[in-house]
């Protein structure tokens, strides 16, 4: 039987960059040369998984394990692209079988957590990160996804110490400080949701993120909780930068329309409306809220002006 090549694993969030150990060329045996192809297979999985092609990365990984099926690495990459197509059951399929080939491969174990928590298999997702934590407490994602299964189950106080606890090890993940927020916001504590934005907007700088998207969202989360404080100028600040950053989306420019009329500023927010309807999907609940309330807004600026 032969044994996959070593490798060096990587972590990123939900998603994983692979580099393959290569076979030299030159007197190889049937069975070597079996899993020096799944690894070029792999590898050519990797490189189109690092261009965000799952389609390409899903075909690769799937023609290095039928070369080589003792490849756990290609069963784990596999795994890892059939969860962009959503396919959670032949997901969980495949990093099974890569954790069995590899007890040690911590990402795998990591990724059945994941994919059982979007699943809603939540004891199975505990199984899975517990196994992922034990094999190496440092994994900051891992940590993360836990605190998501915490809440889930209602376990609110160590959702936040796991929350914590991945901001401590990875103080540049966007997610976990808005989670964090959330999670005090659902307790009734705002007052240390906004400050948990702020700490999270200090340290998440456009240098340290995978997008600018990701601080759009810190800042209308702000934005929001400072509205519903009473707020209003600090949130039209907050929400103003959001929706200046690429990335931001139309639900951004609803709150800041929302900001500007709870502040009293007809007119601004006549025109933030306006924008959210021409960009908001047409079924979206939202666009007749900004109707009905564009439509008062011109309403009053008529009676106004009349006046």
């Amino acid at each position: 039987m032969c044994s996959p090549a070593s490798f060096l694993l990587r972590p990123w969030a939900t998603r994983c960059f692979f580099v393959f150990a290569l076979v030299a060329a030159g007197g190889i045996t049937g069975c070597d040369k079996a899993q020096s192809d799944s690894i070029r297979l792999a590898n050519l999985g990797k490189k189109a998984m690092e261009r965000d092609d799952y389609r390409e990365a899903r075909i690769r990984f799937q023609e290095a394990v039928d070369v080589f099926p003792e490849n756990a690495k290609a069963h784990y990459g596999l795994g890892v692209s059939l969860i962009e197509f959503d396919e959670l059951n032949q997901a969980r399929k495949h990093l099974r079988e890569a954790s069995k080939l590899d007890a040690t491969m911590t990402e795998a174990f990591y990724q059945l957590g994941v994919v059982a928590l979007r699943d809603d298999k939540l004891d199975e997702a505990e199984q899975s990160l517990r196994k992922a934590l034990e094999q190496q407490p440092d994994h900051s994602a891992a940590q993360y996804t836990f605190s998501l299964l915490l809440e889930r189950q209602g376990n609110i106080k160590d959702a936040e110490t796991a929350l914590r606890r991945s901001i401590v090890l990875d103080p540049y993940q966007p997610a976990a400080f808005l989670q964090l927020a959330r999670l005090y916001t659902r307790v009734g504590a705002e007052g240390e949701a906004i400050a948990v934005l702020r700490e999270g907007l200090r340290l998440c700088t456009d240098d340290k993120v995978e997008s600018a998207a990701q601080i759009a969202q810190l800042f209308n989360e702000l934005g929001i909780l400072l509205q519903q404080a009473g707020r209003y100028t600090e949130s039209i600040e907050a929400l103003t930068k959001a929706i200046r950053l690429p990335g931001a989306t139309p639900e951004i420019v609803f709150n800041l329309g929302w900001a500007h009329a709870s502040n009293g500023e007809v007119q601004s927010a006549l025109s933030y409306f306006n924008q959210y309807i021409e960009l908001a999907e047409p079924n979206n609940p939202a666009v007749r809220i900004a109707t009905n309330v564009a439509r008062h807004l011109r309403q009053r600026l008529t009676a106004d002006s009349d006046g």
